[in-house]
């Protein structure tokens, strides 16, 4: 039987993409890679306080940005099949995202996908989930559905959203209370929702006691993966923070840790002290590496904090083992030095985001 070892590290402590003036924001990446594109380039898309923007990279190291793709709108996720790109965000109202950070604003959003051949022509936009369940709406924050993440199930095509709010006093703004799911038989939808959240916060759970946050889900091995941004108070920094967890799952509901601490979290210094937020995940089958963007944020407060988007890399070894079932060990390895990430050489299958 191979037994998979995974090592974790940051490419570089320095953020790979800042935001841009006069946006103190840059968040929430997805991304594609450049033998999955038109051009041979390196697609990211993420969000400012503007909207959803397009950048492109020869390496997936430097990026300049191309053009903004869509306004009012953040949290992007991108899904390809069949020679169609499919851009999932979640919408809001024109400046909403800058009232909502006042008091008695109440939040109002909902996921639309917009199509693409090229990269460069897209469609127009189409709704795809909005609040429906009372766990999708706070009574006093408001109505939200977001970060989108779209996986194909069989024939069938599973949409992971964050939904409903919760206040975040140290930070002045809302965070996403639950992760839930819809299925359709098309990326375009109709979707069915599923009745409950599939994760919640729990206030045993020190890595997600305020808010479940997002996750990102990818198939790997027989086995789905979960990358999942949950949000808690730290009562030893007596402040909230965010970390990225690592979840497994045999049937893609119901998910367990595969290690109990964070494998990359806020670091108490430098533009990721406060938060780590968001990511987006593949694995390159050629190099044997998971390859993680994800956005940090330097300080709590909506009128302080800074966020940029990193790099976190994890590389893949296998060894033979004697054991009658195969598993798997999940490993923290601190940074060593710079190691160039060359472009993944084989085509990734289309059908699995």
């Amino acid at each position: 039987m191979n037994k998979q070892n995974i090592y974790w590290q940051l490419y570089q402590d320095d953020p790979i993409l800042k935001p841009g003036f006069p946006s103190p924001v840059l968040a929430d990446p997805s991304f594609l890679f450049p033998e999955n594109c038109p051009d041979g380039l390196w697609h990211l898309f993420a969000h400012n306080i503007f909207g959803v923007q397009e950048f492109l990279s020869e390496d997936g190291i430097h990026w300049k940005k191309r053009k903004t793709v869509v306004w009012n709108a953040m949290r992007p996720f991108i899904f390809l099949e069949d020679g169609t790109y499919y851009l999932y965000y979640e919408k809001y109202k024109f400046l909403h995202v800058l009232m909502s950070w006042f008091p008695y604003r109440k939040w109002k959003s909902h996921i639309e996908v917009r199509t693409s051949k090229d990269l460069k022509s897209w469609s127009s936009p189409k709704t795809v989930i909005t609040p429906k369940f009372p766990f999708h709406k706070d009574p006093k924050y408001g109505e939200s559905v977001s970060n989108p993440c779209l996986v194909k199930f069989g024939k069938k095509y599973r949409m992971y959203f964050s939904s409903s709010l919760v206040f975040i006093p140290d930070c002045g703004f809302c965070e996403p209370k639950h992760i839930t799911v819809a299925e359709a038989n098309s990326p375009l939808g109709p979707f069915s929702y599923f009745s409950d959240p599939i994760l919640s916060p729990n206030e045993m759970d020190p890595f997600c006691n305020l808010g479940a946050g997002s996750i990102k889900v990818i198939e790997w091995k027989g086995r789905y993966l979960g990358f999942q941004n949950g949000i808690f108070w730290n009562p030893v920094r007596k402040e909230s923070c965010s970390a990225i967890l690592f979840l497994q799952s045999e049937d893609g509901i119901h998910f367990d840790r595969i290690n109990q601490t964070p494998i990359l979290g806020p670091t108490g210094r430098g533009w990721k002290a406060s938060h780590v937020y968001a990511c987006d995940v593949k694995y390159s089958e050629t190099e044997k590496i998971f390859i993680l963007y994800f956005n940090a944020r330097n300080k709590a407060h909506w009128t302080q904090g800074k966020e940029a988007i990193g790099l976190f890399v994890g590389k893949v070894e296998e060894s033979k083992t004697s054991g009658t079932k195969s598993t798997k060990q999940i490993k923290k390895q601190k940074p060593t030095a710079k190691k160039k990430i060359s472009k993944p050489k084989p085509k990734v299958k289309k059908s699995k985001r």
